[in-house]
């Protein structure tokens, strides 16, 4: 009978190792002689060596179980330096350990590349449902056994570098999409619009991989051809648009009769990325010539033949890649960075939070999870439940991404230790899901889907000003949900991610909200909050909405904190049965609250002006062709132009109640506030066309063609304009006392988004909170001093890391870059200099100590 995932997720549940690797998967036992030679590396009468695996045809791979107390678990960088001696046994060892009691056990591995190695860990529980594990363990039996790397391969899922051919027809697909849709008079809009068209295409084909598209792997493709053969550019109006405006977002019954023919049985997804948007509404109507779909389909085929299964986490690298560099070869954060990140601040929080539980201090999350008992790991689950992640510049939402998995790793475990005693209790946000129901999920979606819609409704949130990367962060999440549902029922009671990932202005913003300011703005237009309040179906809103028809800031906020549980509900109804009428009343209750939330954008951006225009004087300074400066007063219109996100209005319940957000991760934008050429050309492609100027002819000779050509040389006088009322808002903002303070008189220094990120982010933090950031290099230069002090004066700053990749130690990406990373508790102060530079090139790291360097990163002991 052919082996399963099923039969090894059992062998992993009842702790049947040998088994599990000697007759499910063909390893073989060592002789005695091996045996007693490993045994010297354990030193220790407390532990013994159980049993020594080896692949005949490849000696450089083994499996090492080994059973007692782990040493040094608490101090994570001894305990893996001591791991590195079975490195001289094993070029690619596993080594598991057993507690005593044959509860709990702890995977090692090893990490990174062949020159940069590090120590990876995963705790496993007796009963723990591991799927993902047992996934990876399933396709070691598919590997030769002679196969080198095959652990690296198999087990670092989420070190999957992105396929070469990827990144180049990713944006060739994006480039044709926006192209194609010239009609679109405004670039932004159109860029959106087209990463809209892309990502419902994305998941549309990852719907098809995983067979909810009828069966049929190739859905896309084959509809394309059939599309073809009725005729010529019919496939977006024809296809595309009946299927997400009225076969996937459409519950069964209610589609009409030819698209069921023409579509095929199609799951019922009335949230994520084919939900319409008003981008629909404006521009549905428009034709797109088949020519634009066939780069993309094309690209869709290599993204899932090419990434050897591994197709979803090709993504995380691949949006990252293209929100930095928009193209361009750009910068990708490092999986061990990543992962160092991670733990610096989610398994940090945990950390603290299993302190005040059980009055104990923990070295590490593995030794946390390997010696919590069953009680205390309960109440911790009750705490992580409780935990809010921000990102507050979240591009493609790789961060968001390694979040999710994060805290799910540590929810499946906890869970796990708790089960280990007969009488525990697991809470219900982990046992149910959000639902609330005793409705049971079918395999594996009963142990992750519900933990992931909790996490996405209540613990992970994410803001950018880029459209096209909140639409790509939602897409991801959205795929992640998907990939963990077991059957097309499963899909319907996803959660909406336009709650919690949303588009806005980090930087610019009111962070509190005066109620009394408020209240004095007049509404705009004729439509107020009472009015809106009874708009729509009465029979949909019953008594429960009756109470809030206020117009006062209060009550616009209770009124939307009562609109969103009851939409919330509304979905959670979808989770349970799949019910039809659920549907409609949240669809209702969601277009209420965006009807709320317009309301209120008006009214504090309203405000913000006011704030910027009168009390601190910002008026606008514009600079002709010719030269001359001239100056105007402030407009609405500018503010509203730059998208301002109000944080006190649409996370007051965070603010208020809490201080902030628990832990705020981030990979900061790069570079200076000023115009670039880079963003103007992406700005003004159109008129770049008209004037046949080619990309790469401006970008090198800006000064020239701007000399020769009017009409482009007021369009770059306008464009930096643009960055006239930005500047003063941040030095004239008491928001920014720190990053704007530099060593040059007058404070005409220049400004740099990443330290103004900081300075957000630490705004946004609850005292006591974590950050982990990757920013630009900030610590070590002299215009830095006041935000170096203030940091060192407010927070417990526990490292600020600066890589140079001068000596290549990330050989794709280029060697000016530099990535600073930051780690940081809000509260207390810094005693001792927390700054580290490394790099290759530095006779302080050779070669051979990089992996050492990695590995420091995550056991944070630099």
């Amino acid at each position: 009978m052919a082996l399963t995932c099923d039969h090894l997720q059992y062998r992993l549940s009842q702790f049947e190792f040998e088994a599990l690797f000697c007759q499910d998967l063909g390893w073989q036992k060592l002789d005695a002689d091996r045996l007693r030679t490993l045994s010297t590396v354990v030193q220790s009468e407390a532990n013994q060596i159980d049993l020594v695996l080896g692949a005949e045809a490849n000696p450089s791979q083994g499996v090492i179980l080994v059973r007692g107390p782990i040493q040094n678990i608490m101090a994570p960088r001894t305990f893996h330096q001591w791991l590195d001696q079975f490195i001289s046994r094993y070029a690619d060892p596993l080594v598991v350990w057993l507690d005593a009691a044959n509860q709990r056990s702890l995977w090692c591995w090893l990490g990174g590349t062949s020159d940069m190695p590090y120590w990876r860990t995963n705790c496993i529980i007796q009963g723990q449902s591991c799927r993902d594990w047992a996934t990876r363990l399933l396709s070691l039996k598919g590997k030769g056994q002679g196969q080198e790397g095959r652990f690296k391969d198999c087990f670092n899922r989420f070190e999957f570098s992105v396929v070469p051919n990827l990144q180049p027809g990713f944006h060739q697909s994006w480039q044709g999409l926006v192209q194609s849709l010239d009609r679109i008079p405004q670039i932004d809009q159109r860029q959106h619009y087209a990463m809209t068209i892309l990502c419902r295409l994305i998941a549309a084909t990852a719907l098809q991989v995983w067979g909810y598209l009828g069966g049929d792997e190739w859905y896309l493709h084959n509809q394309f051809g059939q599309s073809q053969q009725r005729g010529r550019d019919q496939f977006f109006q024809s296809v595309l648009q009946p299927l997400w405006q009225q076969g996937l977002t459409l519950p069964p019954e209610e589609r009409p009769q030819p698209v069921q023919q023409l579509l095929g049985p199609l799951p019922f997804l009335p949230t994520g990325p084919f939900s319409p948007n008003p981008l629909d509404l404006q521009w549905g109507h428009l034709s797109i010539p088949d020519a634009a779909f066939e780069p993309v389909l094309t690209w869709l085929g290599d993204w899932v033949t090419g990434a050897n299964g591994h197709f979803l986490d090709a993504l995380l690298s691949l949006g990252e890649q293209w929100v930095n560099g928009r193209g361009d070869t750009a910068l990708t954060t490092p999986e061990p960075i990543l992962e160092a990140l991670c733990d610096r601040t989610l398994s940090a929080t945990l950390l603290d939070r299993a302190a005040d539980i059980t009055g104990q201090t923990y070295g590490s999350r593995d030794h946390l999870l390997m010696a919590i008992d069953p009680p205390h790991a309960g109440k911790l689950l009750e705490e992580l439940g409780q935990l809010t992640v921000l990102d507050p510049a979240c591009g493609s939402g790789k961060f968001l991404v390694a979040a999710l998995q994060h805290l799910t790793n540590l929810t499946h475990t906890l869970k796990a230790i708790t089960a280990l005693e007969e009488q525990g209790k697991v809470p219900s946000w982990v046992k149910l899901g959000t639902s609330g129901t005793s409705r049971p999920l079918a395999s594996h979606a009963s142990d992750t889907l519900p933990i992931f819609r909790h996490l996405l409704t209540h613990c992970l949130y994410g803001v950018d000003l880029l459209a096209p990367a909140v639409a790509w962060a939602r897409l991801l999440l959205f795929l992640q949900m998907v990939e963990q549902a077991d059957c097309p029922r499963d899909l319907a009671g996803l959660p909406d991610l336009t709650l919690n990932i949303l588009v806005g202005n980090s930087l610019i913003g009111l962070v509190r909200v005066e109620a009394e300011r408020f209240d004095r703005v007049p509404g705009k237009g004729k439509k107020s909050a009472k009015v809106s309040a009874l708009d729509g179906d009465k029979s949909l809103q019953g008594n429960l909405l009756q109470p809030l028809l206020a117009d006062g800031y209060q009550g616009v906020l209770a009124e939307r904190q009562v609109r969103m549980e009851h939409y919330l509900s509304q979905t959670r109804l979808l989770a349970e049965a799949g019910s039809v009428p659920a549907y409609a009343q949240a669809d209702f209750f969601r277009d209420r609250i965006q009807e709320l939330n317009q309301i209120a954008q008006d009214k504090l951006t309203h405000l913000l002006w006011q704030e910027c225009s009168q009390q601190s004087g910002i008026r606008v300074q514009h600079q002709d062709a010719a030269g001359c400066r001239q100056y105007r007063l402030l407009a609405l219109d500018d503010v509203e132009a730059l998208t301002p996100f109000h944080w006190g209005f649409y996370f007051h319940h965070l603010l208020d109640r809490q201080g902030g957000f628990d832990v705020i991760l981030g990979h900061f934008p790069a570079g200076a506030v000023e115009p670039t050429e880079t963003e103007f050309v992406d700005r003004h492609q159109d008129l770049l066309r008209h004037k046949n100027v080619a990309r790469s002819t401006f970008l090198h000779n800006r000064k020239r063609v701007l000399a020769i050509d009017g009409d482009l040389s007021q369009a770059w006088c306008d464009y930096r304009s643009t960055f006239s009322f930005p500047n003063q808002y941040f030095r004239r903002s008491n928001h920014y006392s720190y990053s704007t303070q530099t060593n040059r008189p007058g404070n005409s220094g220049r400004l740099y988004w990443s330290r103004l990120f900081l300075e957000r982010s630490l705004q946004l933090l609850r005292p006591g909170g974590y950050c982990g950031l990757v920013l630009d290099s900030f610590w070590p230069q002299a215009n830095s001093a006041a935000l170096r002090q203030w940091l060192q004066s407010q927070t417990q700053v526990g490292a600020v890391v600066d890589i140079s990749n001068y000596g290549k130690i990330w050989p794709t990406l280029s060697s000016r870059i530099t990535l600073s990373l930051l780690w940081l508790k809000g509260q207390g102060t810094t005693e001792l200099s927390p700054y580290r530079s490394y790099s290759r090139a530095s006779q302080s790291l050779p070669p051979r100590a990089l992996g050492h360097l990695l590995q420091g990163l995550i056991d944070l002991a630099e």
